[in-house]
């Protein structure tokens, strides 16, 4: 019989960047319906102590306006999960 169960995802308090995107990438192989569109903002400090800002997106639309609306319904989220 095969097991259904899945306990992801698994945060860890102190999870490196690594660690936090292999999670997801578990969660996306076990639940791929769920992850029909994405976008992933990150940042890295240069060298020079400038900041790199980056961006990809999945799925979708690769309209820039689909991209944004996805941020920003992420935004509202964000603020309403900190309430």
């Amino acid at each position: 019989m095969k097991d259904n169960v899945v306990n992801l995802p698994h945060w860890k308090k102190d999870a490196t960047a690594y660690e936090r995107l292999s999670e997801l990438a578990l969660l996306a192989r076990e639940k791929p319906d769920q992850f029909e569109h994405f976008v992933i903002v990150y940042r890295g400090t240069q060298p020079s102590g400038n900041w790199k800002i980056r961006t990809m997106e999945y799925g979708g639309s690769a309209m820039l306006d689909a991209n944004l609306g996805l941020l920003e319904l992420g935004k509202h989220r964000l603020v309403s999960d900190s309430e």
